[in-house]
């Protein structure tokens, strides 16, 4: 059993390409009409972005079971749940210790270089983010924190009402 297809940001760059912009279509507007409704957050960005769990929810736990539901390759996966063993379980703060490059191709197997594509991988596709941190001894150090992006948090919720196993 395959899961639903989630589409990548490709895949919605490729829907955006073949859709008319507003350049190429008729001008149905006068010049006395309203101005322009505000610029609502592209697909990409509403489907990587992070999700919000549930007080009673756990993020290793939800993010073990949401990665194996995405249709990330391999080593992206193998990257994300090696950073997930540094993170923080609730929160998915890497604050404490925060592995290289070097550390997580000595501890994955891949290249330094595979490891800095798959980071980007991940980023990009909305599982891990960077955020200052705002209290403590390192306030204002950029950290990585893991996320599950909201069509994938749905997915998952959908999947665990319906009882089928993740």
């Amino acid at each position: 059993m395959t899961a639903p297809a989630i589409p990548t940001p490709a895949d919605l760059a490729r829907r955006a390409a073949a859709a008319p912009s507003p350049a190429t279509r008729p001008a149905d507007r006068t010049a006395t009409s309203s101005p322009p409704a505000p610029a609502q957050p592209s697909a990409a960005a509403t489907l990587t972005a992070p999700g919000r769990l549930y007080p009673n929810e756990v993020l290793r736990q939800a993010f073990q079971q949401s990665m194996r539901i995405s249709r990330m390759n391999a080593e992206s996966r193998l990257v994300a749940l090696t950073l997930l063993g540094f993170a923080n379980f609730r929160t998915g703060l890497l604050n404490k210790y925060q592995p290289t490059s070097a550390q997580l191709a000595a501890a994955t197997g891949l290249t330094e270089g595979q490891v800095l594509v798959q980071l980007e991988v991940l980023t990009q596709r909305g599982w891990l983010t960077q955020r200052a941190l705002t209290t403590g001894p390192r306030k204002g150090q950029e950290v990585y924190q893991l996320c599950i992006p909201q069509a994938v948090l749905s997915q998952l919720r959908a999947s665990r009402r319906s009882g089928k196993p993740v």
